[in-house]
Formats: C-alpha cells, structure tokens, sequence
C-alpha cells in the first residue's frame, strides 16, 4: 500500500442471492482512495456504485450477500476480515457515511442533536453533557441557524437541505478519516445543492477527511472531484483525474455520459443519449458489457473482455479502442468540443508560464 493511500479495493466481487439468481453486481473492482482527496464514482443506477461502497463499511445485509473475492484495505488492514464488534468501531468513527435520503436515514422519533451526539457517546466516551455541547458545536459548523434551539427539534421539522446537514455533522461527529457521501444531494433542489457541496469542500479542507463521493451527475463531478471512477455494470471502465475524464476522456460510455451533459452552448441541438439499457447481471455478457450500447463496438468487444489499458500516469480506461491495433474513432462532437478546448487553455498556460519564465531570466 502507497503512504499517501488511506484505502486501498482490491479486485472486489460481490453477489446477490435473488429469487430469480444469483446476481453478479459487483465484478472484479479495484480502486483507492488517496489522504485528502475527493474521488467522485460516477455512474448510471445499477452499475455498482452504493453496493461498492457499502462493502467498505460492511452496510451490505448479510443474509444474501456473497462477497466472492476481494480485500478491502484501510490504513493497510483488510476490513472484510474483521469481526463484527471490530467494524463497529470503525464505522461511523474512522469510516463514516452520509446516506442519499436523510428523511429515511434519520430517526423520526428522536431528537436530531441526540442522535448528533449518538456516535460521540459511542465511540469517544463522552458524557451526555459533553456530547451536548459537542453536537452543539457541530450544528454550528455545519451552519444550522440557532443550534442551541434546534437540537432539541425532531427531523420532520427541518427542511430536506437542513436534514442533510444534519447527516453531514452525524457523520462528522468523530472526524472520521473517510467520508462516504452517497448521493447526498439528489433530493435538493440546486441552490440548496451548491450550498451542501460548498460546505462539504470546507469542512474537507479543515477537518483533512478522505471524501468518496458517489453520483450520476457530472455537474457535481466537476465542483467535487480530484479524480473520477467510471462504474458500468459492476465494473470501473474508466479512471483518471479530473480533467482526464473531463477533458480527454478515452472509454465510449464516458463519451455517453459527457455528450449527453447539459452545456451553455448546446444551443437548439438536441441532447446525445445513449442507446439501449445495462445488462441484466443475473446473466453479464461475454465480452465488454458496453458492446450492445455502443456505436463504436469492435467484433472482439463481443466475446473477449478488454483489459484496462494506461492512457497515462493517472488515467485508465477498460476499452479495446486503446489496443495499438484497434481502427481510430471519431468521438461525439460535444467530447471534441471538451478535448479542444482543453488544449488550447493546456497551450496557453504553458505559452504564459514560458513567457514569464523568459522575463524573470532576463531580469537576472
């Protein structure tokens, strides 16, 4: 494990027993998750995102959950070997979470500053009094108006943005190392959207807390995300910076999500969607599970599964597009557009920074 890595999944595979089969939902994932950063895992519903996540935290129900191989490292230990009574005090202290729903993730019948001050009796030791103050402090931070007065308020008083942040101090309440936000903000509306993502970039700066972030949209993606994990049918097809994916990104699918994201300058056109559905994985395809969906597919996407070819030092992609023998493609015009114009902001900073390299040499 790297020193600056705080997780590390190692070629994760989960299943789920149903009444109809057993479903591969989860296929051979790998990521990690650097000291201090945001990594953003995108996605449309069904590729793997949550149930991914949920295994770091052991969240998955046990009943019909086969975790089929796979380590999860934290801090180098493998948390899928820990006992219960271990998870328990990792969850919720050193790994916390933050759920998509706070109506449903909340308690309706408790007070919002006890269950606030829950984990801080749980896992510091503190008394009442002091979990009181704490969970007082936390409200605050979290910019609830008159935390004194409103720790004493049940959930269905609050709106759903003051719900969330009250999930947000909950899950704060230990500072935990990692945060795992699970499509925090899909309930709100866009300006209470930008202010939760606003808060979440602060309090990741002073607290120093690792942030997962799952979603669908991209537009949070670009506000949120040092580096981005694209997820399709329980695999990670993409991965890269920030800007790799944005900018240069190399699998179709990304190409899919990127084309049909809203812009200023779509102007009349119409937006781009991508064709078809996701595979059923009750039974995954042989080949590339995107090969059905996707206009550029190569003969070989339908039987053989590609590898995750190196686009760069930071940047993967699991595409047989990427093979020194596959036929070049042209991307949706919306993806050149992005490639375009990061090249040329690319050339003009490296032209300004030259230039200005030129002028301090020359006044020495």
């Amino acid at each position: 494990m790297k020193k600056d890595t705080i997780l590390e999944v190692k070629d994760l595979a989960i299943s789920f027993q149903t009444f109809e089969g057993v479903v591969k939902a989860v296929r051979g994932v790998s990521f990690e998750l650097k000291k201090g950063e945001t990594l953003a895992i995108v996605g449309e519903s069904g590729s793997g995102k949550s149930v991914s996540t949920k295994a770091i935290n052991r969240l998955l129900p046990k009943k019909n959950t086969l975790i089929e191989k796979g380590e999860i490292l934290f801090e180098g230990q493998n948390l899928l070997d820990l006992t219960e009574d271990e998870i328990q005090k990792v969850r919720g202290n050193e790994i916390a979470m933050i759920f998509q729903d706070p109506m449903t993730s909340l308690n309706p019948t408790m007070k919002v500053g006890k269950q606030i001050a829950e984990p801080l009796i749980a896992h510091q030791n503190l008394t009442n009094e002091e979990a009181k103050k704490k969970a007082v402090e936390l409200m605050d931070l979290v910019g609830i108006h008159k935390p004194e007065q409103t720790y004493n308020r049940y959930p269905h008083q609050f709106s759903g943005g003051m719900r969330q942040r009250v999930m947000i101090a909950i899950a704060l309440a230990c500072e935990p190392k990692i945060l795992i936000a699970d499509e925090p903000t899909t309930a709100l509306d866009v300006t209470i959207q930008a202010q939760i993502l606003d808060l979440m970039n602060v309090l990741k700066e002073e607290l120093d807390t690792s942030i997962i972030f799952i979603t669908h949209d991209l537009g949070v993606v670009a506000q949120m995300a040092d580096r981005v994990a694209v997820m399709y049918a329980g695999q990670i097809v993409e991965v890269g910076t920030a800007d790799d994916i944005f900018y240069n990104p190399m699998h179709p699918y990304t190409w899919g999500l990127l084309a049909s994201m809203p812009t200023l300058d779509v102007g009349q056109t119409s937006l781009y969607t991508i064709p078809g559905s996701p595979p059923n994985l009750l039974n995954p395809p042989d080949g590339c599970a995107f090969a059905a969906r996707n206009e550029y597919a190569l003969a070989i996407d339908f039987y053989e599964e590609p590898e995750l070819f190196q686009v760069s030092e930071t940047h993967y992609a699991k595409t047989w597009l990427l093979h020194p023998e596959a036929p070049q493609v042209t991307p949706p015009e919306e993806v050149r557009k992005r490639k375009e114009k990061f090249h040329r902001v690319a050339m003009g900073k490296a032209m300004s920074e030259g230039i200005g390299g030129e002028a301090v040499g020359s006044q020495s």
